[in-house]
């Protein structure tokens, strides 16, 4: 009976660890004539799973869990490349990198007075103005280069390296490579995105590493990050989510717009559709409305846009001060999602396959790098 019992322990210790083992990503990363690049950062995006390779070129990364993952592979002077993988098994990938043209001509640095100016906004869009990005600091500023359209009004940002931003907030120093940037102030439009890889921090004793696990799990709650997995589980309702469809119609002066059948007149504050009406439906949304189960996962497909608000917290005090009236309560908090395609994909961890597809409005839009989570973050 000893035996048995020994034998079937030694059978779940087994099924223990090859769960733990996780998939594995290996192989190498090699210059155009075939010379290995030793340090080359692969990583999966916005994740905390990534590796440097070795001085043959070689990687490895283990313990992937099955899903969609964007490969990223970065080398100093080369230009990067972005692998979009369905993993469900182990596999070996090759990457061969080409070196940026004009990387050994000589910079010239200009003193750029308005500098300071530029870099203070740009940390207020991509970090964020909220309690968390108030603990979040840009290690190396000086790497950012700033292209101003003044006729335009427009600025754009971009960095030669990774940007390397300390989160004492969450536990992370991210390493951030910036594909775009652009911030229009008059009208409020901001759009970047790029590929983080989140490094945890090791605590400095029980304190902080609480501290740090409680902040993680207020930054999960409300996220988009946890909406998209409240759908595909069927659990929106109970996780505090309710949907609604939202339509705006442009105002012409003199004509007088009627709301469409089971809509009301909503207003809704923002610089940038002030010419705007909005007109918000009386009935909520079902999740197949919004999210549609495919043979390879699922679709985010929706008509005109997408009106959430998520009832378990409130609207942090820094938001409503800036965008609402400062005597004004905190509400729930309320976000707006539209898509720029007809379908974005989402896979079965709820990781968007495109999300440059996808503006958030309003609270959603209001979190920035600050409240940021790597994918593979669970409760």
């Amino acid at each position: 009976m000893k035996r048995i019992l020994l034998f079937a322990i030694l059978i779940c210790l087994a099924g223990y660890v090859c769960a733990q083992t996780g998939i594995v990503l290996q192989g190498t990363v090699k210059d155009g004539n075939g010379k290995p690049l030793p340090f080359a950062s692969v990583f999966l995006n916005q994740t905390t799973m990534g590796a440097r390779s070795d001085e043959s070129g070689g990687y490895v990364i283990r313990n992937i869990p099955p899903g969609w993952y964007e490969v990223i592979v970065s080398y100093l002077g080369y230009e990067s490349q972005v692998h979009p993988v369905q993993l469900e098994e182990g596999q070996t990938l090759q990457f061969v990198l080409k070196e940026k043209p004009g990387m050994l001509k000589e910079q010239v640095v200009r003193p750029d007075k308005d500098r300071e100016f530029y870099l203070a906004m740009f940390k207020k869009i991509f970090i964020g103005e909220g309690a968390f990005a108030k603990e979040c600091k840009l290690m190396n500023p000086d790497i950012v280069e700033f292209e101003p359209d003044i006729a335009r009004e427009i600025l754009r940002a971009k960095a030669g390296d990774f940007l390397e931003i300390r989160n004492e907030a969450l536990g992370y120093n991210i390493r951030f490579l910036l594909q775009h940037f652009e911030y229009n102030p008059r009208s409020g439009y901001s759009m970047y995105y790029g590929n983080p890889l989140f490094l945890p921090m090791q605590p400095r004793n029980k304190v902080q590493r609480k501290r740090w696990e409680q902040n993680r799990r207020d930054a999960y709650r409300g996220s988009s990050l946890q909406f998209f997995r409240s759908l595909i589980a069927g659990t929106q309702r109970e996780d505090g989510y309710t949907m609604r469809r939202l339509k705006r119609v442009q105002k012409d002066k003199g004509v007088v717009i009627d709301a469409p059948p089971d809509s009301v007149m909503q207003i809704i504050k923002s610089p940038m559709f002030s010419r705007n009406v909005s007109f918000l439906s009386r009935q909520e949304w079902p999740a197949d409305s919004v999210l549609h189960k495919r043979a390879d996962g699922y679709v985010l497909r929706f008509p005109d846009l997408l009106y959430v608000v998520y009832s378990k917290e409130k609207e942090e005090q820094l938001y409503i001060q800036k965008y609402l009236r400062s005597n004004e309560r905190a509400g729930p908090q309320t976000s707006i999602m539209r898509l720029l395609e007809p379908e974005v994909r989402v896979d079965r961890n709820g990781n968007l396959e495109a999300p440059m597809n996808v503006i958030f409005e309003n609270y959603w839009g209001w979190e920035k790098l600050a409240v940021m989570l790597p994918l593979d973050y669970r409760l």
